[in-house]
């Protein structure tokens, strides 16, 4: 990575990380929360009708407020989504949410890194595909509200 591109990965997440800070300066009497959810599959729509349809299945679940780090998860390199949904605490008409699809081992704060999802709506639920290798992952989920990420792959 460039030295000009790294300086600007680190100017906008020390932005980030400041708005993150001045909009939820309100909430320090809250409680943080997280909750991780089970393995369940929905199947994908299709027209045909075969015993080897795919589906999408649910590899991880994670919900909460405000900043999270999630254990690790692993992914098959096969078709991948973000389902996502998020509200941001207070009525002030915006909002701050970033999902990272972390390696294993990294650290953004220290490698830098460009989210997968990112918002500034007061609230929003939306899905994103991803492309990520087979492997094992992590979630870096940074948000001024409640949120719930899940992770899918076509199998």
């Amino acid at each position: 990575m460039s030295k000009n591109l790294k300086t600007i990965a680190s100017i906008g997440a020390f932005a980030f990380f400041a708005f993150i800070a001045f909009g939820s300066s309100d909430d320090k009497e809250k409680k943080s929360s997280t909750t991780l959810q089970t393995i369940t599959e929905n199947p994908i729509q299709s027209t045909s009708n075969t015993s080897n349809e795919k589906k999408w299945t649910t590899v991880y679940s994670f919900s909460g407020n405000g900043m999270k780090k999630s254990p690790t998860f692993e992914l098959t390199g096969n078709e991948a989504r973000i389902k996502y949904n998020y509200k941001a605490d207070g009525n002030v008409g915006i909002g701050m949410f970033a999902v990272y699809v972390v390696d294993e081992g990294e650290d953004i704060m220290k490698t830098g890194g460009f989210p997968e999802i990112m918002s500034q709506a007061e609230s929003e639920e939306s899905e994103s595909t991803i492309q990520k290798n087979e492997g094992k992952y992590y979630l870096n989920v940074n948000a001024s509200g409640n949120w719930t990420v899940t992770i899918e792959e076509l199998k």
